[in-house]
């Protein structure tokens, strides 16, 4: 399958994304400072990513795919507000906007055959697991070492890493002829 320039952006973006995430955690677990606004310039980014894989669906996104690229838009708009003007409002869409993004384009990504599989889970994985890990991850190690806070960010990091790569990488499993019965 042919799929648009937009979408190799989106793997691209993707990758930067998680990139910058990868720097932002482990430079903070080895020195404890934090570049400015490493953290904030991965937002727009991943929502760039998401648009990749909506781009990457082809027109055959259903309801809930559209759905996901419009949230994945509303992320992208709010990072962009929130870089010039950080407002709690716009933080917080731009960071679970692509999230949110992926578990609604997941269900079309693995309906389609975007990818082969296992690579067709990984939107979904990601957009379920993810904020979790971030959560119950980032709980669960604080006590021990704040710096700790930082390893689920830099596992994700590496997942929206990997996402990008399958974008650009991996080509659409072939559907399968039906089996004929005799």
């Amino acid at each position: 399958m042919a799929y648009s320039g937009f979408a190799r952006l989106g793997g691209l973006a993707a990758i930067a994304g998680g990139l910058l995430w990868v720097v932002k955690g482990g430079g903070i677990l080895l020195t404890g400072e934090q570049l400015p606004l490493v953290f904030e310039a991965a937002m727009p980014l991943f929502a760039l990513g998401v648009l990749g894989l909506h781009a990457r669906l082809g027109g055959r996104a259903g309801p809930l795919g559209r759905v996901g690229g419009f949230v994945a838009y509303a992320a992208l708009t709010s990072a962009v507000v929130a870089l010039m003007t950080p407002l709690t409002p716009f933080v917080v869409v731009a960071g679970f906007g692509p999230f949110l993004g992926l578990v609604l384009l997941g269900g079309d990504i693995l309906e389609a055959r975007v990818f082969p599989s296992p690579w067709s889970a990984l939107p979904l994985a990601m957009g379920l697991g993810a904020p979790i890990l971030i959560v119950v991850g980032g709980a669960a190690l604080a006590p021990i070492n704040e710096r700790l806070l930082e390893v689920p960010l830099v596992l994700v990091g590496l997942a929206w890493m990997l996402l990008g790569y399958s974008m650009l990488a991996i080509k659409s499993a072939s559907a399968r002829p039906p089996a004929r019965v005799r």
